[in-house]
């Protein structure tokens, strides 16, 4: 779908004179400092609540829930494999006639607040980047549609080349749902 450039003229007021791009608004409208604060670094970003109804989200990979589901199977599946071993070891030379069983579950019962979240972690963590990988195309096509929005200071209106126009409230309910129509072959 090709967005083009954007209509000079509000859909609503048919004037040109109250009209800028939306990137640009969020450009113009939008600080970003940094400061060193008793030897740490300090990152901060301001905007205008306007910049903040028109910005679009900008939503991070989930690697943290993977990270720490391979770090604790990491640590918890050695663990639980030395248990085990030291736990066969220590029933091969007694004469206890304990089932062998319990030396192979006692381990893996030790090592479960290890092991047990860590792959808890991994199965979250990789269902997530799943979902996050799948919703891709959606964000991409949503911020070619964003780039070509444009915003109408007499009407507080966030309008489209096409014609769609919302209040600057919806904008977001308007790009991704354009974007979404976009992706279906609907226009």
């Amino acid at each position: 779908m090709d967005f083009g450039p954007a209509s000079n003229a509000c859909p609503l007021c048919q004037m040109t004179d109250q009209i800028q791009p939306v990137p640009g608004i969020v450009t113009s409208q939008t600080a970003h400092s940094n400061a060193y604060v008793r030897g740490y670094r300090a990152y901060g970003v301001s905007s205008t609540s306007l910049a903040q109804l028109l910005d679009l989200p900008r939503p991070r990979p989930p690697r943290g829930m993977v990270t720490t589901g391979v770090i604790l199977t990491a640590i918890g599946v050695p663990l639980g494999a030395l248990f085990l071993l030291v736990s066969l070891g220590a029933r091969h030379s007694e004469t206890n006639s304990a089932p062998a069983w319990a030396s192979v579950i006692a381990p893996l019962f030790m090592t479960i607040p290890v092991w047990g979240p860590g792959l808890v972690c991994l199965v979250v963590g990789f269902v997530r980047m799943r979902g996050f990988r799948r919703g891709a195309p959606l964000r991409d096509m949503a911020w070619q549609v964003w780039s070509t929005a444009r915003y109408c200071f007499r009407d507080h209106a966030v309008f489209l080349p096409h014609g769609a126009h919302a209040p600057a409230e919806s904008a977001r309910s308007l790009i991704f749902d354009t974007a979404q129509r976009a992706l279906a072959g609907s226009y």
